[in-house]
């Protein structure tokens, strides 16, 4: 198949001038072959002078003055580049390109699918001189004629800048890694010089932009900014210089930086013995590497699961590392993250960068939350009332010294309530009272074995105590009830009202105070009714005291009888059981937790999130205020604390989590357990 009229524009335009010039009615002798032609005579730009056919010669003219002549180049990369100027507003040639290849004086053209090709006879060749013989079917009537051509060696006037415009940044698809960019490489018919890549910062000013890098090499048509300083965002500048000057310069290519992320790097291995995990992974291979973050996570990435940072490794080349305080969660994730100069780190990929160990604790307890809590200081055990991993509800006895569950309860309770259980020293022995629409379910406190409902009357319940002597008070949203207790029958006393004004049900709480007072209150009253028990139950109204209590539960107000101090969690305030002034309030600890067994010291962390919606500040600590002397001091923890008390042998007790949250009845939307009791040292 014949390529001249889809290639050969040039040839086309020149014979068009033979033919209007000459007759073609018979085709005319060719001339002999030169076959020690050399490629380096042949290097270089040309332009075609004259043409010869059938024994006639016709000068070939400037097809557009201004512009020049059109010519063609044979380049050192074997290929050949025809310029034909066909319109003089900008002189920008038009091109077409060919591969070709010569053998003993023969020059095949060839298009770049090799579907096609043509041959060029050289019949001289020297430095400045080149005459050659081509054969087409010009007009399609299937006679192939013979026409020679003569062209010189040719200094074109200045190009026209076709290169700068194709000055693209490299992206893949969304998000690219790397600053990289690529231009059209310089084919054209000076003597190139260089190319220079220029940066400047976002305001994209030519003009303050810096020169950092300059490329000599004309095949090198790419380039990569490997450490651009700062974080962006950039602007890039291409010039290309020719013997004849700065040749043109691109426009301004703004880069964000935001969207340049690292590529993952791949886990090669994990490992874990009975107290650590190592990790192995590839080293990262791209640029703009900052440094390797390593996370644990409590599950696979998505929405809703919990991590922490464990480490930072700003060596590229270091690729393993070994945790050797494994979170307490069981099962862990860890996952390899890559971080780059800009600020931006590699995305997830549950199957390159992230691996499940099977590393376990056995002292992890089986709660995706715990809804209620009571601690016994003398058993050193927990009884925990909460949701199971299985997503079941359970009621169990923990003992936090032994790390083991003693008791389960097997008859659950039914109905939701937000009354706290309570474990209960009285006449009856020690019990866990469990609080079930009007009844008072009462535990074993041994071994959680169900004994009975405590029938208090036909009302709801919103908060209980025992006092002494077999007497207990129960209120509602209109009253407080004293009942004498008879194993399992509640034989009522007293009553009174308590408020004038009705704030529902929920949040009217008792706080026993001793075996014969204790205080009434709601968050919305902002005070509180002192009340006193004669031995026979008969209740006394003591007045109002002005101390605005807070507590969503019973156990947010706290009571040292030995110093007669009653502390309000909720709003970091001590106040005095004498004469129920404010004795004590505090900034740190931010949250509270109890008093320590002497009411000389309260336990407490920083770790709140209710405003600022995140966890970035917290920390594994234990935050202790001393009252006596207003000091603050820390204690390092094993994860974050959410419960903290201590036992009757001075050890401070605490329910932590393994990744931060701000309470231990949150629910967790990923249903991993990573609840744990630890001693503080």
């Amino acid at each position: 198949m014949k390529i001249t009229n889809k290639f050969f524009a040039l040839f086309s335009s020149i014979i068009f001038v033979v033919i209007t010039s000459c007759s073609t009615e018979e085709e005319g002798p060719n001339r002999g072959v030169m076959t020690d032609a050399k490629k380096e005579h042949l290097f270089g730009v040309w332009s075609i002078y004259q043409v010869e056919h059938q024994g006639e010669s016709v000068n070939v003219p400037v097809n557009l003055e201004q512009c020049g002549r059109d010519f063609f180049i044979y380049s050192t990369n074997q290929e050949y580049t025809e310029f034909l100027f066909q319109e003089s507003a900008t002189c920008t040639p038009t091109q077409n390109k060919l591969k070709w290849e010569l053998n003993n004086g023969i020059i095949t053209l060839s298009n770049f699918e090799n579907t096609g090709s043509e041959i060029l006879t050289i019949n001289s060749l020297n430095e400045n001189k080149f005459v050659f013989t081509a054969t087409f079917d010009f007009d399609g009537d299937n006679v192939v004629e013979s026409y020679t051509f003569t062209a010189l060696r040719y200094l074109p006037p200045n190009e026209i800048d076709i290169y700068t415009p194709s000055f693209v940044r490299v992206e893949e698809p969304m998000f690219s890694s790397q600053i990289e960019f690529k231009w059209n490489q310089y084919t054209g018919y000076n003597t190139f010089l260089k190319y220079e890549i220029y940066r400047s910062d976002a305001e994209c000013s030519v003009n303050s932009a810096k020169l950092i890098k300059t490329i000599e090499n004309v095949s090198s048509n790419s380039f990569v900014d490997e450490n651009p300083s700062g974080t962006g965002p950039f602007c890039y500048f291409l010039k290309i210089y020719t013997n004849k000057g700065l040749l043109g310069e691109s426009n301004a290519w703004y880069v964000n930086t935001e969207s340049i992320i690292p590529k993952n790097v791949a886990i090669v291995n994990s490992s874990y013995t009975a107290n650590s995990v190592t990790l192995t992974w590839e080293k990262y291979t791209g640029y703009h590497f900052s440094h390797y973050e390593i996370r644990v996570q409590d599950d696979f990435g998505g929405t809703g699961y919990n991590f922490e940072t464990v480490k930072i490794i700003d060596d590229i080349n270091v690729t393993s590392f070994t945790d050797t305080n494994p979170p307490y969660v069981n099962n862990p994730v860890y996952a390899i993250y890559v971080h780059n100069t800009f600020g931006n780190s590699s995305p997830i990929d549950m199957n390159k960068n992230m691996v499940k160990t099977g590393f376990t604790r056995d002292d992890v307890l089986d709660f995706n939350y715990i809804k209620f809590l009571s601690f016994d200081a003398q058993s050193h055990s927990f009884f925990f009332y909460g949701r199971a991993i299985k997503n079941e509800m359970k009621l169990i006895k923990y003992d936090y010294v032994n790390k083991k569950i003693v008791a389960e309860s097997f008859k659950l309770p039914t109905s939701y309530t937000e009354t706290e259980m309570q474990l209960i020293t009285s006449e009856n022995g020690k019990e866990l009272i469990f609080a079930q629409g009007s009844d008072l379910w009462v535990y074993d406190a041994t071994n959680l074995t169900y004994k009975y409902a405590l029938k208090p009357s036909y009302r709801s319940v919103d908060s209980f105590a025992y006092l002494s002597n077999n007497i207990w008070v129960v209120s509602d949203y209109d009253y407080v009830i004293t009942y004498k207790r008879n194993g399992s029958e509640f034989v009522k006393i007293d009553e009174k009202l308590h408020f004038p004004d009705h704030q529902g049900s929920f949040n009217y709480e008792i706080s026993k105070i001793d075996g014969n007072t204790f205080l009434l209150s709601h968050n919305n009253e902002g005070r509180a009714i002192h009340y006193t028990i004669n031995s026979e139950g008969q209740i006394t109204n003591n007045g109002i005291k002005e101390i605005p209590l807070l507590a969503k539960y019973n156990s947010d107000i706290g009571v040292n009888s030995a110093r007669r101090l009653l502390l309000n969690k909720k709003r970091n305030t001590i106040y005095s059981l004498t004469n129920f002034s404010l004795f004590d309030s505090y900034q740190n600890p931010k949250s509270t937790f109890n008093f320590n067994t002497l009411g000389t010291k309260i336990f407490g962390t920083n770790n709140v999130d209710i405003l600022s919606g995140n966890s970035n500040h917290f920390k594994k600590e234990l935050v202790v205020y001393n009252i006596n002397n207003k000091s603050l001091s820390t204690l390092s923890t094993k994860g974050y604390p959410l419960f903290v008390i201590e036992d009757d042998l001075g050890n401070i007790v605490s329910l932590s989590s393994a990744f931060p949250r701000s309470e231990y009845f949150s629910y967790r939307s990923y249903n991993v357990a990573e609840l744990f009791v630890e001693i503080i040292k």
